[in-house]
């Protein structure tokens, strides 16, 4: 994001959390770097000091990353009225997006397959669930709620039987009001991203993961762009469109082995691989710009080559450390292997390959990126 407002000509200020490295704020085109107070720990603070920024540089637009920041600016995007403006979707939008039972359950009034979910809470207990198989994803239906101005952040873990299902969605609904049970999906991670503005589509956008941080399912390491599905074109709109999205989002599907493709949910904010869509010469951050702060719509779409495959090297250095740790216990069909993978890793590049991090016109970032990952892990040591 702050690459493509830089390129563009945009003056680019770059927050963090106070202690938090931020690769973007070492970018060549980061102009002022801004440390506010920790979200997740008091979210008043961080506004406050946000605002205060904002009036001190006469900025223009402020843009949230994370669902840290994004969560806080638009339950009170009100206090920015006359001073700038955010890029936020609506806020009845935003609540859907970021409700995975929610999405879940308009995507199926749709006809778009989801996985079997259940909804558990304290009252009803895992009695609505008898028919589930193992193993079992428990996940919160929040990636992260507020307590009052305190993140409670969300979590993803794996039961194999009943007692280790019984014990860990009883752990998790001590912190949390509900939790999502839901069947095991097996399969290749494919995303579609798009801009939409007026329930209609532009800038359509494909991809499959190559690997992924955590091989049990996680953010992409590697992905590559991939031809458009018309159907999936068709049934992320309409979801899109139902819930009253305007601006850029990410669509992410399991492609099941027989092809099937089921929905996992919606990331209706910035998601961490915008550089390989970029890199087919769909720059979304920079229409998204142009379009809060003129009005102006992107091209209805942009031809991109499939095949171009873009890569994060630190997220690729925590996959093989993933991998090392090796296969989990009763995980099923299989696993990818370390030495396999560290060899096609250490092919550095080939033609149509690019990276997130590491850019030639734009080195200190992911050259401090890969320094402090091998930093941290020395000091957990």
């Amino acid at each position: 994001m702050t690459r493509s407002a830089g390129r563009a000509g945009h003056w680019v200020a770059v927050g963090a959390n106070q202690g938090l490295f931020a690769a973007a704020q070492l970018s060549r085109y980061c102009r002022s770097r801004f440390n506010y107070p920790v979200s997740t720990e008091n979210s008043n603070h961080f506004l406050d000091a946000v605002l205060q920024f904002v009036r001190s540089q006469a900025i223009d637009l402020v843009m949230p990353m994370t669902d840290w920041t994004l969560g806080p600016l638009s339950a009170n995007r009100e206090i920015f009225a006359g001073i700038c403006r955010t890029a936020l979707p609506s806020a009845s939008a935003l609540e859907i997006a970021s409700d995975k039972y929610r999405t879940i359950e308009i995507a199926q009034a749709l006809g778009i397959a989801v996985p079997r979910t259940h909804l558990i809470t304290p009252s009803s207990g895992l009695s609505a669930a008898e028919d589930i198989s193992f193993p079992v994803v428990i996940k919160d239906r929040f990636s992260v709620r507020w307590s009052g101005d305190r993140a409670v952040s969300g979590s993803v873990a794996y039961a194999y039987s009943r007692a280790e299902l019984e014990n860990k969605v009883s752990s998790r609904l001590q912190n949390a009001d509900d939790v999502l049970l839901q069947e095991f999906v097996s399969g290749t991670g494919v995303g579609f991203s798009c801009f939409i503005a007026g329930g209609k589509i532009f800038l359509p956008f494909q991809w499959e993961r190559i690997r992924e941080v955590d091989p049990r399912g996680s953010a992409s390491s590697a992905r590559k762009s991939i031809p458009l599905n018309d159907q999936i074109v068709v049934l992320s709109g309409r979801l899109l469109a139902e819930i009253g999205f305007e601006g850029i989002a990410m669509v992410e599907y399991k492609r099941m082995p027989h092809g099937k493709m089921v929905l996992m949910e919606i990331n209706g904010r910035p998601w961490g691989s915008l550089a390989l869509p970029m890199a087919c010469g769909i720059d979304y951050p920079r229409y998204l710009i142009d379009w809060n702060l003129s009005g102006t719509l992107p091209p209805k779409a942009i031809p991109y080559k499939a095949n171009t495959a873009c890569r994060r090297i630190v997220s690729e250095l925590t996959y093989l450390s993933n991998l090392r740790a090796g296969k989990p216990q009763n995980w099923p069909g299989s696993y990818p292997s370390f030495w396999k993978s560290l060899a096609k890793i250490s092919v550095l590049w080939r033609p149509g390959m690019h990276y997130d991090d590491v850019w030639f016109s734009d080195m200190h970032p992911g050259v401090a990126g890969i320094a402090n990952w091998f930093r941290v892990r020395m000091k957990s040591r």
